[in-house]
């Protein structure tokens, strides 16, 4: 034993040699050397001798191939179930943003119009253009739907226009839509004659100009000029009602997107459940897409999500 005004009494038994030998007193430190022993920073003049003292030995744990495949396994399930409703859920938002971004972009392109043009009632639209009795005409004028698009577009940054095209697909717009229920919007058949244009934003718009009877409800809604069709993401898929593809009304004010509260023939939730024209007000209102959830439980009145 010896003492140290730092650190007190010190004593360290050495395995070799049982008599007792200083050990590094508090304050002095030590080091570890390769071997795992402690040694002293002092020399051996000093007032502290060696300590030898192994701390620990340890051996290398390892997985087995088993239990990494079984890992691995687990990452996968968990993966296949999540990472789909991930994906669902980004392109939803990605959806929503691209509707609400649209809605506001076509209502700036309605005002600088009504600007240059005057009011609806102005623009010498005179009524809906009829197809063809002719299923296998693939070129036609639609004067009034022309008409409607080119005052529209023309504050409005396009890639493409279709002017006598039937067949959409002649500047990359698809040339038929798909209600929520699997079936094709007759629309866009030989029935009605349509204008359309691709867009910038890689969406795609088709106008439809409509008759002086033509009305969708109360309030502004009692006369319509025409309907727009925006579709997201232009040819691409799905080409469905509520999905990609979303409609809006040009009316004597503004314009208003389809399935509002007071909207007599595309009504919220109902339609917008089995057709999907009345679903677009829902998206650029409420901000999501819900309905694709659960439609039954949604309402003007009542809940806006399904998480309410």
């Amino acid at each position: 034993a010896s003492y140290n005004h730092r650190g007190g009494v010190n004593v360290s038994i050495d395995s070799k040699n049982p008599s007792p030998q200083p050990s590094p007193a508090r304050g002095e430190g030590a080091y570890l050397d390769n071997s795992g022993i402690s040694q002293s920073l002092i020399n051996d003049k000093g007032l502290f001798a060696y300590l030898p003292i192994r701390l620990f030995t340890s051996k290398h744990a390892a997985f087995t191939l088993a239990e990494v495949l079984i890992t691995l396994a687990v990452i996968g399930i968990v993966a296949a179930m999540t990472i789909p409703t991930l994906v669902n859920n980004y392109q939803e938002k990605v959806t929503v943003t691209k509707v609400k971004k649209f809605y506001s972009t076509i209502s700036q392109a309605y005002q600088l119009a009504t600007i240059e043009y005057g009011a609806p009632s102005e623009w010498g639209i005179e009524g809906r253009d009829k197809g063809s009795q002719d299923e296998e005409e693939e070129t036609y004028n639609a004067v009034n739907a022309i008409r409607l698009r080119d005052i529209f577009l023309k504050n409005v940054k396009t890639l493409e226009v279709c002017d006598n095209a039937k067949d959409q697909k002649a500047c990359g717009i698809s040339d038929k839509i798909y209600q929520r229920n699997g079936n094709l919007n007759t629309v866009f058949s030989s029935i009605f004659q349509t204008a359309s244009a691709s867009l910038a934003d890689g969406g795609s718009v088709i106008f439809l100009a409509s008759n002086e009877t033509d009305n969708r409800g109360s309030g502004l809604l009692l006369r319509i000029y025409g309907v727009i069709y925006y579709d997201v993401n232009g040819i691409n898929p799905p080409n469905t009602h509520g999905d990609d593809v979303f409609m809006f009304y040009i009316t004597s004010q503004n314009i208003i997107p389809v399935g509002t509260k007071n909207e007599t023939k595309f009504i919220f939730p109902s339609e917008c459940k089995q057709y999907g024209a009345s679903c677009t007000a829902w998206v650029v209102y409420n901000g999501n897409m819900d309905y694709l959830r659960c439609p039954n439980e949604l309402s003007w009145d009542g809940k806006h999500k399904c998480s309410d």
